[in-house]
């Protein structure tokens, strides 16, 4: 098999719930070596999300493949002791605990930084962030959606606001998360120099905000829930068709055709700009709506593919998992794992041509890796890995 592009990467990862397990699985699949550290007995909290196959989570299962779990007690000396072992010969450790968890364990940034590992990258997720009024404040993606202002602008047109479907914050705050890591792994490859990676789920919904903050900044008025609509473009949103709902989207250079051949509506045609089209919204729904009601989703799928025009059916998640393309691509996939058995999983939508990304084992069940990764890390023995077991510092398989 083609090696991985983190092939030569070791990450230690402390993290759980969603933001640094997806910033690791993402890691993983690009071919790191990805070290789960959890609590012996008790584990990420995740693994008993619901519903379970064969014992796992559906929140764990897909978020935490591609990884080793090792259970060590960091509450003993001699499990502080392992974990600090596995820092020194590591290049990254990622963690999302409250802050300073692990400075009280002894196991901060400065320490690791100066004492164990100089060139460790040490990656940061919190809800608010390490420095700031706030910084001490528990934060979830859903307590973010709403404080980082992205639900005041989703909803009902009505101005019912709603969440996003997913958790937006939390898969934002991982990929950011991601992003730092390869940074600073890039800086290390020239320099020598490790460095923290800090990110927040409030500052990253705060990013996603984006052009509202700056039409805010324009002409100082609150966006609001627009349903489908778009904030700036006319007309993109959602529609009824003669079968069901799809998204069409007319960009400004196909607008005058559209208006003309597709309406058969003329006088529409010279609204030639996005400022028009947004002043008139109204007299172009009234033609444009009871017109797509005429035809199937798939019929108005050829005449707008024929004319340019970006356009796709409202699917179902079971819509999604029979897509062609998501089929063509592994963005859905079978996963036969040896202690859960057949599972479906999410594929990330990045494709690279001389170092693939990888699935190479499923989530793992707790602890199976402790003794293989202490002894091929820290070259333990059988002898002195059973005495850690005995004094419950470490549990597992051994």
């Amino acid at each position: 098999m083609t090696q991985g592009s983190l092939e030569h990467v070791t990450v230690i990862d402390f993290s759980r719930f969603r933001a640094g397990p997806w910033c690791t699985n993402i890691l993983g699949e690009l071919g790191a070596e990805v070290i789960k550290v959890e609590r012996p007995g008790v584990g990420d909290a995740e693994r008993h999300s619901f519903p379970e196959q064969g014992g796992m989570g559906v929140s764990f299962i897909p978020r935490n493949r591609n990884k080793k779990s090792v259970t060590i007690d960091m509450k003993t000396d001699e499990g502080r002791q392992l974990v600090e072992d596995l820092i020194a010969e590591a290049d990254v450790l990622v963690e999302n605990f409250s802050l300073g968890v692990l400075e009280r364990l002894g196991l901060g940034y400065e320490y690791l930084s100066e004492e164990v590992n100089p060139g460790l990258i040490y990656a940061s997720v919190k809800g608010y962030g390490e420095k700031g009024p706030y910084k001490d404040r528990k934060g979830v993606d859903l307590v973010m959606q709403a404080e980082g202002g992205l639900m005041s602008v989703t909803g009902t047109e009505d101005g019912e606001v709603v969440k996003v479907g997913q958790a937006i914050g939390d898969i934002g705050a991982g990929l950011f998360t991601t992003i730092g890591i390869l940074a600073a792994l890039n800086h290390r490859e020239r320099t020598g120099e490790g460095q923290k990676v800090e990110t927040s789920l409030f500052g990253t919904i705060v990013s996603f905000m984006e052009e509202y903050l700056t039409m805010y900044g324009i002409n100082g008025e609150n966006p609001y829930p627009r349903g489908t609509r778009h904030q700036t473009g006319v007309p993109y949103e959602l529609f009824e068709t003669a079968d069901g709902q799809m998204v069409i989207n007319v960009p400004a250079r196909r607008w005058q055709e559209f208006a003309t051949d597709v309406l058969e509506a003329p006088d529409l045609a010279e609204y030639d700009t996005q400022q028009k089209r947004q002043e008139n919204y109204e007299e172009i729904m009234t033609v444009l709506r009871p017109t797509l009601k005429e035809r199937t989703t798939d019929e108005w799928r050829e005449v707008l593919d024929e004319i340019g025009c970006p356009n796709g059916p409202l699917n179902e998640v079971s819509d999604v998992v029979e897509h062609p393309q998501a089929k063509e691509r592994g963005y859905v996939f079978e996963y036969d794992d040896p202690n859960i058995g057949e599972v479906m999983m999410h594929g990330h939508p990045f494709h690279l041509s001389e170092t693939p990304k990888s699935i190479r084992s499923g989530p793992p069940l707790l602890g199976e890796h402790t003794g293989s990764v202490l002894r091929d890390k820290l070259g333990l023995s059988d002898d002195e890995l059973q005495t850690l077991l005995e004094e419950d510092a470490i549990a597992g398989d051994i």
